[in-house]
Formats: C-alpha cells, structure tokens, sequence
C-alpha cells in the first residue's frame, strides 16, 4: 500500500509537470529522503528518479525493506560526491526482540530457535552498554556485500554455504533506552560498514536467548538529520509546485568538514581544465593541514558553485580527486 501510494502521487506530478515543460531543467544536489518501512532503497531511488526525470540519482547507503529514516540520495553531479559522503557515520534508533533467533538476524526471517527470556531490564541494559565500541562481527549473510561478484544473500536464498567474512565494526552513544520483559530499544551511532543487526545478533549471544532485530531506523548519516528529511510525496509535491529549491540542497554545502577555497579568472578555467594553478597551490599550502584534513572544497567566486576536491597523496603532493561540470 505505501509503494502503490507513493507510485501514484508521483506519477500523476510527473504528468502534471511534463505538461508544463518543466522536466528538461537539469537538477544537480542532495535531497535528504525519509524512508518508509516496507519500501526498498532501489524502489525510492526509482522514484526520485521518475520525479527529476533523471537517470542520475545515487544514494549514500541503503536501508533495509523492514528499516525507515533517512536516505541521503545525490542527483545530476552530485553523485560523484558519494564515496566521499558514505565514509561519514550514522545513527540509529533500533529494537531488538529478546529470545528470538532468525536466518536474516531480524523479525522477517526464517525462526531458527526461540528461548524463554527471564532476565532483568538491568542486566539486558548492562549486556547492551558494554558491547559498545570496536567489535569484530561477521557480515550477515542476507546482505548486499559481494564474494567472487555475487552477492551474499544470493548465496544465502539458494542455501549454499559460505564463509561470511568478519569486518571491524564500532558502536558508541547509546542512549534513550526503552525496555519490557522481551525487548529493548535504544538509539546508537555506528561507522561505515557497521551492520546493525550483526550487533543485535552479538547481543543476543551474550544475553544467552538471542536476540533478532524488530524494527530499526536511521535517525542521522553525518553530518544530516531525519529532522532534515523530507517523504517523497512531499518532494514530489513540492517538485510540481515548481519549489523543489527548497529542498534539494546545492552541492557547496556537502562535506561541511571540507575547508573551502575560491577561485576566479585563470586559477578557475585552470581547475577546470584540470589543473592546479601556482594561485590554488599557495592558497592550498596555507589553509590544509596534512594529516587532520581531508580534503579542501573548491568553490567558484563568481558563481559559488562547487567546482572540485583537492586532496593531498604522499610523493605527489595536491591532486585533483573531483571536477564537476554543470
């Protein structure tokens, strides 16, 4: 029912706004996308794309169907900023249901054991915070990760054995506990790469009658919050009202951590041209520190659009890792 809800609104501002002409505009940005339960993040991707009429809409990691809350997606240029945005971490408000172990890790899979669950609120809360920090955990099998080009849960539909790989995952911040006599919920922040229901599985075996994740939420990817975010019928309304500036969020401000640097006349068409004038490299000298930055943005003067990234690689000194044309 949401898919088929959401499929209609868009498509009928998608009609709405062929009419008007209004769909060749080429749209180049982030939109910070609140994700329904149920709705797979190809399925959003898909519709964001039919909103822009655009084939260029990435996202910044996806959400599981049974998972809600924020999707960064990136369109037009944009998308060459993800690999950049997906280092950041994330936050999440999870619940985990006591005595409960499944194939998948969480409450839509296949029941592999079910135990009686007869501990107190302050031993399941104590297990949980000391399971905070870096842990070494193995990838859940229905997972989008690959092993020789397939993919994991692929393996796992047709039911071949597989070793799963192990990966360093870090969990920190838990806070805003809830409990009853069978479940938790609390929210958390974790690394890139860190797998949610991987920690709940974790936690379960330490508690001694498994745990399966219930229902989880993504309430930040840094440096953006879900009260940033925004439905897609929303979007798609907004979009037809021809307001989506009010929505989709320029390039320039991606990446706040990025020190910034302006360019104009010859330094600009240089850098566009791919190359680090003598004027970019003295002002890259004097404001990057090796080290504690990442990278530096560089912005037009004229336009204050985001033309690029300049990084820093050992026996090379500045590169260009981005130029972005629009």
């Amino acid at each position: 029912m949401i898919n088929q809800t959401a499929n209609k609104i868009v498509s009928k501002n998608i009609e709405e706004n062929s009419s008007k002409g209004s769909m060749t505009e080429p749209f180049h940005g982030l939109l910070l996308v609140r994700k329904q339960a149920g709705l797979t993040s190809h399925d959003l991707v898909d519709q964001v794309r039919r909103v822009f009429h655009t084939k260029s809409v990435g996202h910044c990691g996806t959400l599981d169907p049974m998972a809600s809350g924020l999707m960064v997606l990136l369109i037009g240029e944009a998308t060459k900023l993800s690999n950049y945005i997906l280092e950041q971490d994330k936050a999440y408000r999870l619940r985990a249901q006591l005595g409960l172990v499944t194939d998948t890790l969480d409450t839509t899979g296949v029941i592999l054991k079910t135990e009686k669950v007869d501990l107190s609120e302050d031993k399941v809360r104590e297990t949980a915070i000391c399971l905070q920090g870096e842990l070494t955990l193995p990838v859940p099998m229905y997972s989008a990760v690959k092993i020789g080009g397939i993919r994991m849960h692929e393996f796992a539909r047709k039911g071949e054995a597989i070793e799963a790989p192990v990966r360093m995952m870090r969990f920190y911040d838990f806070k805003n506990f809830k409990q009853g006599t069978d479940w938790i919920e609390f929210d958390m922040g974790c690394s890139k790469g860190s797998y949610v229901r991987a920690w709940i599985h974790e936690f379960g075996q330490k508690l001694g009658c498994g745990a399966a994740m219930s229902a989880l939420e993504r309430t930040g990817s840094a440096p953006y919050s879900i009260t940033q975010a925004h439905t897609i019928e929303e979007i798609s309304e907004c979009f037809a009202r021809g307001e989506i500036s009010e929505y989709l969020l320029p390039m320039e401000v991606a990446l706040p951590n990025y020190k910034f640097i302006r360019l104009s006349g010859l330094d600009e068409t240089l850098f566009s041209n791919g190359q680090i004038s003598y004027g970019l490299k003295s002002q890259l000298i004097s404001i990057f520190k090796p080290g504690l930055d990442e990278g530096v943005k560089v912005l037009s003067r004229s336009t204050g659009k985001l033309m690029g990234l300049v990084g820093i690689e050992s026996g090379k000194g500045f590169v260009i890792r981005r130029v972005f044309k629009y």
